[in-house]
């Protein structure tokens, strides 16, 4: 009789865990998709506005979207801060530095870049940042990448090039240092979730990370940008069209609710899934601006966003696949989760 209590009690307690694991994995499932649709909104919505603004007459400092991005997210994750009644900084200053860094030079070398290619072409051209962002995480972070996402990184640069191939054909103002600049823009950003996953990892929280980068941004920004004189340009173009600064105003808010989801994301899900999700943005950013803001189209479009988006999809079912064949009530991994519904 002792044994068959024991054994029912060692039953019951193994259900109690199995379901405690199951409402845990339902909850941790919602809150992904939350967060990813929250991304896709709010990226799309400030999307449409970069591409609005840039496209306005008159209107040449591309760098000045970079500086209103961090201006409205270090303003406003510093009234979150006091909000949250949070006062201390766990992270060391030294690694702050590194995430301003990349921050700057990703934001100011794509920002320029508009200047010289199309729209489209940038974001798909960042969209390739998932195979330096896989590399960076096993060598930096220790993580383990699979074989199938290392080659559904090589179609998306594949995609790259047709892409930059079909913008050198019908884009009149192609220069091919707007994809020197957007390039560059891409390493920088593949660190960037890589770090702000190490400074998450030693107990920070998403409005320390927010605020103290870009507070570093604003300060290293406001200083060159003064002295090269777009600032006090593009200050004077803002209050000289009531029209442009509303858009620059409300360009500013959708940023900082956009880098919030994508800052709990990087938080609670890892620096590679963020990428992906990332993309799958840029493909919906992508189709709404050819809709939006009519272009020259090319077959080499086409192929690229084949190429670059069937990628994602795969890896997005390998992934799923990979999650199903673990066995039953094993533990998932910290940072991974499955796309698929």
């Amino acid at each position: 009789f002792e044994t068959y209590t024991s054994g029912q009690k060692m039953a019951t307690k193994l259900d109690d865990e199995v379901v405690g694991g199951v409402a845990q994995s339902n909850e941790r499932y919602w809150r992904f998709w939350l967060l990813v649709c929250g991304i896709l909104f709010f990226f799309g919505c400030h999307n449409y506005m970069q591409e609005l603004i840039m496209s306005l007459p008159g209107f040449k400092v591309g760098v000045f979207l970079g500086y209103l991005e961090v201006l409205g997210v270090a303003i406003c994750s510093y009234i979150e801060r006091v909000w949250s009644g949070e006062t201390t900084r766990k992270a060391h200053w030294s690694q702050y530095v590194m995430l301003c860094l990349c921050l700057l030079v990703s934001s100011a070398t794509s920002n320029i870049a508009l200047q010289y290619i199309n729209y489209p072409t940038k974001v798909v051209f960042r969209s390739c940042k998932l195979v330096p962002t896989m590399l960076i995480a096993m060598s930096y972070n220790n993580k383990k990448v699979q074989w199938f996402e290392l080659m559904f990184g090589i179609f998306i640069s594949f995609g790259m090039v047709l892409f930059a191939a079909a913008d050198f054909q019908v884009y009149p103002k192609f220069d091919f240092i707007g994809i020197v600049l957007v390039s560059v823009s891409v390493v920088a950003d593949a660190f960037l979730p890589n770090f702000q996953e190490r400074v998450f990892d030693q107990g920070s929280s998403r409005i320390e990370v927010t605020f103290f980068t870009n507070l570093l941004c604003l300060a290293a920004m406001t200083a060159a940008f003064s002295a090269s004189g777009d600032l006090p340009e593009a200050f004077s173009y803002a209050l000289a069209n009531p029209h442009a600064l509303l858009l620059m105003s409300i360009y500013t808010f959708l940023a900082y609710i956009a880098i919030t989801f994508h800052m709990a994301l990087v938080k609670e899900f890892g620096g590679i899934i963020t990428v992906l999700v990332g993309n799958t943005r840029k493909a919906m950013t992508i189709v709404l601006s050819f809709i939006l803001f009519p272009k020259p189209l090319s077959v080499l479009y086409l192929g690229g966003g084949v190429l670059v988006f069937g990628s994602l999809v795969g890896n997005a079912l390998m992934k799923e696949k990979l999650m199903n064949s673990q066995p039953p009530g094993s533990k998932a991994p910290k940072k991974e989760i499955t796309f698929a519904a």
